[in-house]
C-alpha cells in the first residue's frame, strides 16, 4: 500500500493542482491499495475547504508550534502504507513518474527515491524559473541530501525516527544526511517528478526573510546534530565555505593586527556572487549582502542558537 502524504500551509491556490495530479497518478497507475493524507499546518486561508472537495482524502489539522518536520512526522505516523510518498502542497506531480519507481505487484524499485522538478514562479504560473539544480550524469545519481519531495519505505523512515521536530528549517537535509550515515542514499532520477510553484531562491525578499526569521540559524544546528557525520561536513563546506573564510580571516586579523585578511574574505564573497548567472547587477549586490549577513548569523548561531523541541503539538482529523 502506498500513502500519499501532502503537507501545506496557506496553499489554497496550488492545492487543486496538487490533488488533481495525485488522483491522476492513482488512475494512471491503476492503484487499488492507496490512501491520500493532507496535513495542514494552521492555514489561515481556505486550504482545508479546498481539500474537502476531493474524495478519499484524510485531513489532519495541526495546532501548536508546527513546522514541516512535524507535519511529515504526523503524516507518517497516521499513514497505513508501507510506502510513503511525501509531497508539498505547492507541487504538481507528474503521473507517469510513479511507474518508474513503484508498482503494487513489485513494490518499490528503490527504497529512497526522488526525481527532478521544474520551478515555476509563484506569482505567475507562466513564469518559468528553471529546471531543478540536481546534476545527473546518467539516468540517476546517489545523493546524501533530499528535499520535501520523495518516496521512501516506511521501514527506512522509521529506522532514523523520521525528521527532527526541532528543525524549523533544513529538516529534510538533516534527514538525508542521517540516512547516508547509515548507508542509505537518495536515488535521484533524471526524470521530472513534479512542477514546483514557488518563489525564486534568488529573490531578494526570500533571501532576507531567511535572515529576518532566523531560519538560516538552523544551518549551525544541522552541524551540531551531525558533527561526526562525514556527509554533514561535505554539505557544510559546500554550502558555507565563505563562513569558513570569515572565521580564518577574523583569526588572522586578531593575531596579526592586520585587517587585510578581511578584504580577502570580501574578495571570496565577490567571486561567489560573480559566478551567479542570469541575475541583474542590483541583485548581485543584494546576494552579496545576503551572504555576508548569513555568514555572520551562522557563525553567531553556533554559540548562541539552541532550538528546543516543540512540546505543544496536537492534531485532529477533520471531517471531509
Amino acid at each position: 500500500m502506498i500513502s500519499f502524504i501532502i503537507i501545506g500551509r496557506n496553499e489554497e491556490k496550488h492545492l487543486p493542482k496538487c490533488l488533481k495530479s495525485v488522483f491522476e497518478t492513482i488512475i494512471k497507475n491503476s492503484l487499488r491499495k492507496f490512501e491520500v493524507l493532507y496535513v495542514d499546518s494552521q492555514s489561515t486561508d481556505n486550504s482545508t475547504d479546498v481539500v474537502k472537495k476531493y474524495p478519499f482524502v484524510k485531513i489532519i489539522q495541526l495546532t501548536g508550534d508546527v513546522n514541516s518536520a512535524v507535519a511529515r512526522n504526523v503524516g507518517a505516523k497516521e499513514s497505513k502504507g508501507n510506502v510513503l510518498f511525501f509531497i508539498d502542497g505547492d507541487m504538481e506531480i507528474v503521473p507517469s513518474f510513479l511507474e518508474l519507481v513503484y508498482s503494487e505487484s513489485g513494490g518499490m524499485k528503490y527504497s529512497f527515491v526522488s526525481g527532478q522538478f521544474v520551478d515555476i514562479e509563484n506569482a505567475n504560473s507562466s513564469n518559468y524559473i528553471g529546471k531543478a539544480y540536481h546534476k545527473i550524469e546518467k539516468n540517476f545519481k546517489k545523493q546524501y541530501t533530499t528535499g520535501g519531495l520523495f518516496l521512501i519505505s516506511k521501514r527506512i523512515w522509521d529506522s532514523v525516527g523520521g525528521m527532527r521536530n526541532k528543525l524549523k528549517r533544513n529538516q529534510d537535509i538533516d534527514f538525508g544526511i542521517r540516512l547516508a550515515g547509515n548507508g542509505v542514499f537518495l536515488i535521484r532520477l533524471s526524470d521530472v517528478l513534479a512542477y514546483h510553484y514557488t518563489i525564486s531562491y534568488r529573490n531578494p525578499k526570500r533571501m532576507f526573510k531567511l535572515i529576518y526569521s532566523g531560519d538560516d540559524l538552523y544551518r549551525c544546528e544541522l552541524l551540531r546534530n551531525n558533527f561526526l557525520n562525514k556527509y554533514q561536513w561535505r554539505y557544510f563546506l559546500r554550502e558555507n565555505y565563505t563562513m569558513i573564510f570569515l572565521i580564518i580571516a577574523t583569526i588572522l586579523a586578531v593575531i596579526t593586527n592586520l585587517y587585510i585578511s578581511l578584504f580577502g574574505y570580501l574578495a571570496i564573497i565577490i567571486i561567489r556572487v560573480i559566478t551567479k548567472t542570469n541575475i541583474s547587477f542590483w541583485n548581485r549586490i543584494l546576494v552579496g549582502i545576503y551572504y555576508l549577513a548569513r555568514d555572520l548569523c551562522v557563525f553567531m548561531g553556533i554559540f548562541f542558537f539552541w532550538p528546543r523541541i516543540p512540546k505543544n503539538i496536537t492534531y485532529k482529523f477533520m471531517k471531509s
